[in-house]
């Protein structure tokens, strides 16, 4: 079962923020003209750099609607972690512990790692429906509190 990223607001929020760095990248440029009449081939390379990264960002952040972030297949959980990590993969036999914690579940696997799922990054019925599915496949591993830990 897939479970998309939703709360738009957020990601356009994000977006929006990424829209300073496109700027940021410009400025430089903009300053070298205006004070010294030209501009440094470093500072054209650089500039440009911070200026296409700050634009992947923002584009990368208005299509996470788009974009699954959790899929739980039989015996599998993928996550998508972030922008520029690869998904975690994670087996049934990795997993020793799930616990649901507010807005958060927590997965702690082999070699003492954990690994997140942020339910505010998911609607309010997928975010049931997918602690519902976890305890359905993960039974005894899988543990809820309603209070902060």
């Amino acid at each position: 079962m897939n479970y998309k990223y939703s709360n738009k607001e957020l990601w356009r929020k994000k977006a929006r923020g990424s829209l300073f760095n496109v700027f940021t990248g410009i400025l430089p440029v903009g300053l070298s003209l205006y004070l010294h009449g030209r501009v440094e081939l470093f500072i054209v390379f650089a500039s440009s750099v911070i200026f296409l990264l700050g634009l992947w960002q923002m584009i990368h952040y208005y299509k996470m609607p788009e974009r699954n972030y959790v899929c739980v297949e039989e015996d599998v959980l993928d996550i998508r972690i972030g922008i520029a990590d690869p998904n975690t993969r994670l087996t049934d036999e990795e997993i020793h512990r799930i616990q649901k914690m507010d807005d958060l579940i927590s997965i702690k696997v082999d070699k003492g790692k954990e690994e997140n799922i942020y339910l505010k990054h998911l609607s309010d019925e997928d975010a049931e429906s997918l602690v519902d599915e976890l305890k359905h496949q993960y039974g005894n591993r899988m543990h809820t509190s309603d209070h902060s830990a």
